[in-house]
């Protein structure tokens, strides 16, 4: 049984005045967001890095997931110190990581380069656990919906802009064309514009209790406890499943594009815009709303039902506007599914260890993407293109059955959070 939710107030968290943590709230949001601009420059385009380098399909998917593969091994590791060193050392380090990483990409002219970028990228970008902790400290559970969704549209906007910059800076028809060191030098720039935000306008969330040896072992039994809650164990194997799929998508997307339709690096750049506008509109405008009016469980089902439906709407699509509209459904579904797990999430871990809990969902999410972006690529050059869609719309038939698992775990009626 889990603990129950505790105040911002408890265990080192900074009890805050409304304005107050809704100013820190913004600035994370700003930060984050510009960080993401980064992240979202380079997102079309590392597929081309790999492909200029002589890469196959099924080589092309496996340097993509290890980022994810790295995300895995470095999420619970910064949690954990941000547990007991506070937020914002963790995301500044972070931050600084990523600007190391994107420079490598400009003189990536060998593999070996090209995976030491994606292996740096993916270890820093397990900072999603601080972040997400960090809204949860300044954030009561009341408001935590909205905040966490407000911190996932800034993700959303970062991917949705960033792709369109990193397609004007590319250009070109193909990958031997498309100028692939422009890119990494705007992203590099915006990590370390996100680094100075930090240092300068980002005050920390949490205050570390002393780590003696009585209270050591008292976080240690904590967290091991979670780890045994059924509840939580349902939820890190709905990611789990969920996610891989995702995964196929967002990795198989720009080679799916090329391949089928015969996109530039410009027109792929372009539908990642609109994807990530619209995770963005739909976090933003009416997330939070139904998370408070109808619970964050109905949320998640509704979540995976629209990952299902656009999974199945790219399988049939003949052309671009019915892949725009499976674009469109796919977005929903992803402001949806992962604000509500998250807050669910959020909602089984007392504030001493929740970084540790975020990190230990953020690691369970990025192994998921990581084996989703590396199988993808075996199903796609194997098997057809559209395989992973229709698999991975029929998946979400067991992903909807573990919804009700984990709402009889937290004693929830069947609609409802």
């Amino acid at each position: 049984m889990a603990p129950p939710e505790h105040s911002t107030a408890a265990h080192g968290a900074t009890a805050l005045h409304p304005g107050d943590a809704r100013r820190r709230v913004a600035v994370l949001l700003l930060i984050v967001f510009v960080d993401l601009l980064g992240f979202g420059v380079l997102i079309p385009l590392i597929p081309f890095y790999a492909v200029r380098l002589g890469v196959p399909a099924e080589g092309v998917t496996l340097v993509i997931a290890l980022h994810s593969l790295m995300q895995f091994v470095g999420a619970p590791i910064l949690g954990r110190l941000s547990d007991h060193h506070g937020r914002r050392p963790v995301l500044a380090i972070s931050m600084a990581g990523h600007a190391f990483a994107y420079a490598l990409l400009i003189v990536s002219d060998s593999l070996p380069l090209l995976i030491a970028s994606r292996l740096l990228s993916g270890v820093t970008s397990a900072n999603l656990a601080a972040a997400y902790a960090y809204i949860s400290d300044v954030t009561p559970p009341e408001r935590r919906a909205a905040s966490l969704a407000r911190l996932s549209a800034a993700f959303a906007l970062g991917f949705a802009i960033g792709p369109a910059i990193g397609g004007l800076l590319a250009g070109g028809v193909s990958p031997d064309q498309a100028d692939l060191v422009k890119p990494a030098v705007v992203a590099a720039l915006f990590s370390m514009l996100a680094l100075v935000g930090i240092v300068l306008f980002l005050p920390e969330s949490h205050r570390p209790q002393p780590a003696s040896a009585g209270a050591a072992r008292s976080t240690a039994v904590g967290r091991r406890d979670l780890l045994r809650d059924r509840a939580l164990a349902f939820m890190v194997a709905l990611a789990l499943l969920v996610l891989a799929f995702a995964a196929m998508r967002e990795s198989l997307l720009s080679l799916w594009l090329h391949d089928r339709l015969a996109f530039d690096a410009h027109t792929i750049g372009l539908v990642f815009t609109v994807n990530g506008l619209a995770i963005a509109a739909v976090q933003f405008t009416i997330t939070g709303r139904l998370a408070r009016h109808f619970g964050e469980m109905a949320t998640l089902r509704i979540g995976i039902a629209c990952y299902g439906l656009s999974w199945l709407g790219l399988v049939l699509a003949p052309g671009l506007s019915l892949v725009l509209v499976a674009i469109a459904i796919n977005a929903v579904g992803t402001a949806l599914f992962g604000t509500s797990l998250q807050t669910l999430v959020s909602l089984r871990a007392p504030p001493a260890t929740r970084g540790a809990v975020m990190g230990l969902y953020q690691s369970s999410s990025s192994l998921a993407r990581f084996l989703g972006a590396a199988f993808s690529g075996t199903l796609f050059g194997q098997l057809g293109a559209n395989v992973p869609f229709a698999i991975g719309a029929v998946a979400m038939l067991p992903a909807m059955a573990l919804t009700f698992a984990i709402a009889a775990r937290l004693r929830l009626p069947a609609g409802g959070a």
